[in-house]
């Protein structure tokens, strides 16, 4: 339902005033007399109080003029739609109404249809303004979500580092990217969101950040770009190095508000990593690593704080020396034969060679996961893992490194994950070794009743009969001949229980030209004659 638009109606004859109420039928109009004032100070102090779209005002009132309180309107920044009514010795005020922005203006006695169309006049500008501004709303949208897409590419681009991203000159940055980033100072946040509920979406909560974020930083004298990535906002600000100190105690406002709201819900934690302050914005692919290098830290620094990488001093770890050459081979091989329980074993002793390091960074245990994860795509893709089993892998891996906080526990669901994988591909693998055997059986199984071979099975599933003959045996235990007796056989048994067939017909039905020596080969499988295994079921 639409509001009513408020009219106030003011005239220092109280007979005008009730006259003019009567005069026209608001509710037609979607309009309401909120208000008839018969001095110009009770016309502007109900102008504040009501707020009134449309002011019907005499030109002469005791107080302030007519004139005067549309300058106050003007002053109180009120946008009101003033209709000014005069008599005719008033007529040169019409001139100075003009030079205020009014656009109405009516000589008494006001005639009723004057006043109607000078109504319909107003609500058709007011129609057509909110149109203008509504398209003019939609078109800053559009530019302003055009411009935040460009600059989240330009994000993108700077993490994935990016062969395609031009030479990061400030100027050149602020001309392709849409950017207002001037010389000062650099720093990147990444606002990290985790969730209690490893199957929770959390894109609704991201969103929510992200505004929390773009709602500070706008209020503040900072240009800033900010992206959600996977789990968390990160975000590059710029701001003026004489505001330095302000800009890094402002950073727990935004921290605060994104706690209280999360803290409507269970099961969530926010922390923020914050990078080093860089000079140039160059050097800002450096800053977000170190946001990211904190936030990999909250295991051990804690979450629902800020961590600043500054701050942070744990004991590096020579990566060579936990996962070199020798472990990088073994692991090659240990993948290469689906060999889960020695894979695990490896982990589980890198992990403890990594914790013994006093005062360790837990950036490592990621380091090493990402290496070992990185093995397995490259290892599992030269053995002709089907394309989509290695995304999800990927994908797998990647969720794991990003959800879990506790080290260890971390560790413990990437050598699970591991293994889910591994038992997939090796049943995949059985599956595949198994495909021709069960096309050659399907082949025989429809063919026994004609005269077939070895070699006409291997032709029908495109195999060498060499290879076909060996799989047999290897698959099933037997070989390709004696697998065609034991389905003429079979289908031989069938026939003598559920029909009344002679034992010749019988014979040829499965495949035996010479009935005598189906009764001899039935007799050697079975362990009895054709005739008396059909007693048996009569």
């Amino acid at each position: 339902m639409n509001r009513m638009i408020k009219v106030l109606i003011a005239d220092d004859e109280k007979n005008i005033c009730l006259m003019i109420q009567k005069l026209i039928s608001w509710e037609e109009f979607g309009m309401e007399v909120v208000g008839l004032a018969n001095t110009g100070v009770d016309a502007v102090r109900l102008m504040e109080e009501e707020r009134p779209e449309i002011v019907i005002s005499d030109i002469r009132m005791p107080g302030y003029d007519g004139l005067e309180v549309v300058q106050k309107a003007h002053d109180l920044g009120l946008s009101i739609d003033f209709v000014i009514i005069s008599g005719y010795k008033y007529f040169e005020y019409a001139h100075k109404a003009l030079t205020l922005g009014v656009e109405h203006y009516l000589l008494k006695p006001i005639d009723k249809g004057e006043l109607e169309e000078t109504l319909s006049k107003i609500l058709r500008k007011r129609k057509q303004d909110i149109q203008k501004e509504a398209e003019a709303a939609e078109w800053k949208e559009q530019a302003r979500h055009s411009r935040r897409k460009v600059q989240k590419h330009f994000l993108s681009s700077i993490m994935e580092k990016s062969s395609s991203l031009p030479e990061l000159d400030l100027n050149r940055v602020n001309t392709e990217f849409q950017c207002e980033f001037e010389q000062g100072c650099f720093v990147a946040i990444f606002a990290k969101l985790d969730s209690e509920s490893r199957d929770q979406d959390v894109t609704g909560f991201l969103h929510i950040l992200e505004e929390i974020i773009d709602r500070d930083l706008q209020e503040s004298d900072k240009e800033y770009i900010n992206s959600i990535m996977k789990s968390g906002v990160i975000s590059i600000v710029n701001y003026r190095t004489e505001i330095r100190e302000n800009t890094r105690a402002g950073m727990e406002k935004p921290f605060v508000q994104m706690k209280r709201e999360l803290e409507k819900f269970r099961g969530y934690h926010i922390t923020v990593g914050i990078g080093g302050e860089k000079s140039t914005l160059a050097e800002i692919a450096d800053s977000i690593q170190e946001a990211i290098y904190a936030i990999k830290c909250r295991g051990k620094a804690g979450l629902d704080k800020i961590i600043y990488y500054d701050s942070l001093r744990y004991q590096p770890v020579p990566m060579q020396e936990i996962l070199g050459e020798c472990q990088i081979r073994e692991m090659e091989k240990l993948v290469e034969s689906l060999d889960y329980e020695a894979f695990r074993g490896e982990i589980v002793k890198a992990h403890a060679r990594i914790k013994s390091i006093a005062f360790y960074t837990p950036v490592a245990v990621y380091e090493y996961l990402e290496q070992i994860s990185e093995i397995l795509q490259t290892v599992l893709k030269n053995y002709q893992i089907e394309a989509e089993i290695l995304r999800q892998l990927e994908e797998e891996i990647q969720k794991t490194l990003d959800f879990y906080t506790n080290l260890d526990e971390m560790v413990y669901r990437f050598s699970e994950l591991v293994r889910s994988y591994f038992e997939k591909m090796i049943a995949e693998k059985k599956n595949k070794s198994q495909l021709p055997i069960r096309m050659a059986k399907q082949y025989l199984q429809e063919n026994y009743s004609r005269s077939v071979s070895l070699e006409d099975v291997a032709e029908a599933i495109g195999l060498s009969p060499a290879y076909l003959s060996t799989m047999f045996k290897k698959e099933l235990g037997i070989n390709f001949s004696d697998f065609l007796i034991s389905c003429r056989m079979e289908a031989a048994k069938e026939l003598l229980k559920g029909s009344d067939l002679p034992i010749a017909e019988v014979a040829e039905r499965v495949g035996y030209l010479d009935s005598r020596y189906f009764s001899k080969t039935f007799h050697k499988v079975v362990g009895l004659k054709p005739s008396v295994y059909r007693k048996m079921y009569r």
